[in-house]
């Protein structure tokens, strides 16, 4: 939020700041309102005076320019100009050497046509305050000689940009900071002037008002306003609302906006001959109904929206926006003016809904102080006749039936010094309350502090020690260490597994993606499928999507029931970003709906791997990419202490998920458990989005993978005895897994097997069709001593026959 200094001081006496603003900005930033920018306006002004042409002469060498003796006060400057609409006498702005205007044009001492020229005569659209000019702008006669112009003018601004956070919609207005300044600063508060003089006539005899809606509009007051002339603001209008980056409209608008900007309080100014039926109503919008708002845009209603409607159509959405067919032109004559309070949660709604920030919309968002309503009504009241004219009626609407009231917070001064680990005085409790516009009561040790409506954030005494630190200056808070009686609390350990899980992917050459728990439906909801797919494979899944009541956009309205979809939605961001190889991992939670109707949370690992390693790739193994991901699985269970699983590929087409390739797809069983799947994506899939690599996906139950971790290791020593290897070569059928046939001989060497392996694989034109040769390597060893022929023999035969008998397998 902008505020000007120069406006600020109409309210609180903040003069010294004006030429060191750096210790305002700072002593609201340690009061929790950061200062982010600090605009000296008047920098953009300097050598830019007031001048008065003394003479006017024809240029010697240039018929279409002048020679100007110019003053300015003490120096009277030759100047060439080339503009036709000045003459001697008049009062100009002059741009002296040293100058630099918009566009960094820097202004010195040159020759034009051969004649020293000493300055510029300026117009409005040479300083960057007009977009069009006819000339050099002519002052009244009356201008002050050799005055600065950005004084003269109303330009010597300061501007701070405020970030305000959402507990402080107190001090959106240039009247809420100017209480926290006098608060800060213990100053005076001069509060604006709402008197209007009011006619004989009654506003709510001339248009009805109705509030239907009353659980979203608390307070709506209103006044009719008759015989206004709408046309261009005064300067001083104009110059405020510039001063804090607003466009002036008119006279009308200006000031519902300048009133906006002073007190905080949003108003809405009606064109009362197009109130239908010489009615208001406060009320819910009616579904379907379409709505067209001031800048010319149809929006289809919801049925929630609150409304300011006459007896047939919305003129307004509440607190939002203003609708085309009721706004004020230059032919009104005849408002409505409008001051409400409206709750948050409605203004916040209707605003996200349909897309449309405006400022009005920003603060009743964050909350607008009720009991200002009718101040803000009759500030804006006054000015528009002071420049509008017209008859202000009497009579106004004030529809508050339940006036909005805080309850009293009840404290000690002993609970804020507890707190804050310093001794509180309890004169300047009192005194900080007070400044806060609190009201307060002492009985006994015990004090009961009533917060003013404006103040929202002040629900507790915890609030209140909060505020006393603030104004106090929280560097008053000691620092000190903790005491350290009670030993540290043991890690969760679902985080210790899950920092070990991410360390040892991480090792493989993988990075970790962090997601949002939420989806769009419309995304991930086809990308899945039908996910009993899912559940076939172990993962928790419901067809059933659990829906954000108020969903920040349509691409995140639902929770995630996969972390592949996230997964492939990072894939492909990388790949059309340029990334033509990467490996990702993510641990996270997905959610699904239980039998029962209620929520469930489960953690997943996932997997996404796209492109080849060219540095890596053994081009003569034109395999699959998803043996890299089977490797990292293969890896990560190892070092999970799991030696008892396998994978599978099912029978049964429908549990292979509709984004997996069909004939590269496995899912894991873990000591007889399915826990997920890895496969290579569906080049369907992969084509749709044009992604022209190999990729593949994999996801993960780490509940099951956590079951009985950490595992504990057996310690063995180091055999001192030699391993032996023994190779052998099959012929088998391409369609016997050779996890099976590792698996047989595992179970068939008995101890003496150290390890087996798969060291060649060979389908070439030499091969018989439908079969391939795989040679496996075997390490044996005896711990307990050097191992015999005749125990190496035996091992082989039994591996051996056990082929020959499982799978009709023998030596090549």
């Amino acid at each position: 939020m902008k505020i000007s200094l120069k406006w600020l001081q109409e309210y609180v006496d903040v003069k010294e700041f004006f030429t060191k603003p750096e210790e305002l900005a700072e002593t609201l930033t340690r009061a929790g309102l950061e200062v982010e920018e600090i605009t000296n306006l008047a920098k953009d002004f300097n050598h830019v005076v007031i001048g008065h042409i003394l003479e006017k002469d024809k240029h010697p060498n240039a018929d279409k320019l002048s020679l100007c003796r110019v003053s300015t006060g003490d120096v009277v400057h030759q100047i060439v100009c080339g503009a036709q609409n000045h003459k001697a006498g008049d009062r100009v702005i002059v741009a002296l050497p040293g100058a630099v205007l918009p566009g960094n044009f820097a202004i010195k001492k040159s020759a034009v046509r051969g004649v020293d020229s000493a300055g510029m005569l300026c117009s409005l659209k040479e300083l960057g305050l007009a977009k069009e000019s006819d000339g050099i702008e002519i002052l009244p006669a009356d201008a002050p000689i050799g005055k600065s112009y950005a004084e003269y003018g109303g330009y010597d601004d300061i501007t701070f940009e405020l970030k305000v956070t959402p507990n402080r919609a107190d001090c959106l207005s240039h009247f809420g900071l100017a209480r926290e300044v006098a608060c800060l600063l213990s100053k005076e508060l001069k509060t604006p002037k709402a008197e209007p003089k009011l006619g004989s006539n009654s506003s709510k005899k001339e248009i009805a008002l109705e509030v239907k809606a009353f659980d979203l509009c608390p307070r709506y007051t209103a006044r009719v306003i008759k015989g206004v002339k709408v046309g261009p603001s005064p300067e001083w209008l104009k110059h405020r609302l510039e001063s804090v980056g607003m466009n002036s409209i008119n006279n009308i608008v200006d000031v519902t906006n300048f009133v906006m900007m002073e007190l905080g309080q949003p108003l809405h100014a009606f064109d009362a001959k197009f109130i239908g039926g010489g009615k208001v109503v406060v009320d819910r919008a009616t579904a379907g109904e379409k709505f067209i708002t001031l800048d010319g845009s149809e929006k289809t209603l919801t049925g929630e929206e609150l409304t300011i409607r006459d007896t047939s159509h919305p003129m307004c959405l509440a607190g939002v926006i203003g609708g085309k067919n009721s706004g004020v032109t230059d032919a009104t004559t005849e408002i409505f003016l409008e001051s409400a309070y409206f709750v948050p949660m409605s203004a916040r709604k209707t605003s996200r809904t349909h897309g449309v920030d405006s400022d009005s919309a920003y603060r009743f968002s964050r909350g607008v102080d009720p009991d200002g309503a009718l101040r803000g009504l009759n500030r804006a009241t006054a000015l528009i006749l002071e420049v509008a004219g017209g008859e202000a009626f009497a009579d106004h609407h004030d529809f508050y039936p339940n006036p909005v009231k805080k309850n009293p917070i009840t404290i000690t001064v002993k609970t804020v010094s507890d707190r804050l680990g310093y001794e509180a005085i309890e004169s300047q409790f009192v005194d900080y309350m007070k400044r806060l516009g609190c009201g307060v009561e002492k009985n006994g040790e015990t004090f009961k502090v009533l917060p003013p409506t404006f103040r929202f954030d002040l629900e507790q005494d915890m609030d209140l020690v909060e505020e006393y630190a603030r104004l106090n200056g929280y560097d008053h808070i000691p620092e000190a260490l903790p005491g350290f009686t009670n030993p540290p609390a043991h890690h969760d350990k679902g985080f210790l597994l899950n920092k070990s899980v991410s360390e040892l992917v991480r090792a493989d050459g993988f990075q970790q993606a962090f997601n949002f728990a939420f989806v769009g439906s419309k995304g991930e909801k086809p990308f899945l499928g039908d996910v009993s797919a899912l559940k076939a494979a172990g993962l928790n899944a419901t067809a059933k999507e659990i829906r954000i009541m108020n969903p920040l956009n349509e691409e995140m309205d639902v929770m995630r029931s996969s972390l592949s979809f996230g997964l492939f939605k990072n894939l492909s961001t990388n790949f059309h970003y340029g990334n033509m190889m990467g490996r990702l991992f993510e641990i996270g939670s997905t959610f699904y709906t239980g039998d029962d109707g209620s929520y469930g949370e489960n953690p997943r690992l996932g997997f996404a791997l796209w492109g080849r390693n060219e540095n890596l790739w053994n081009k003569s193994l034109d395999y699959p990419i998803v043996f890299e991901l089977k490797a990292t699985v293969e890896t990560l269970l190892k070092n999970l202490n799991i030696s008892s699983y396998t994978w599978v590929t099912p029978a049964n087409k429908a549990e292979v998920p509709a984004f997996m390739h069909q004939g590269q797809f496995a899912q894991l069983l873990v000591e007889g458990k399915k826990v997920g799947f890895i496969g290579t994506l569906h080049p369907v899939i992969l084509d749709d989005a044009k992604i022209r690599v190999p990729a593949a996906i994999g996801e993960f139950d780490l509940d099951q993978l956590y079951k009985g971790q950490p595992r504990p290791f057996r310690i063995q020593s180091v055999s001192k005895f030699q391993v032996v290897e023994r190779d052998f070569a099959f012929v088998m059928p391409k369609t016997l897994k050779v996890g099976d046939v590792l698996k047989d001989i595992r179970k068939a060497a008995g101890a003496l097997l150290v390890n087996v392996d798969v060291f060649d694989l060979y389908e070439g034109d030499k091969m018989e069709a439908g079969k391939k040769s795989v040679a496996i390597r075997l390490w044996l060893q005896d711990k307990n001593g050097t191992l015999q022929e005749e125990q190496i023999s035996g091992v082989t035969t039994k591996v051996l026959e056990s082929l020959k008998k499982n799978f009709d397998l023998s030596v090549r």
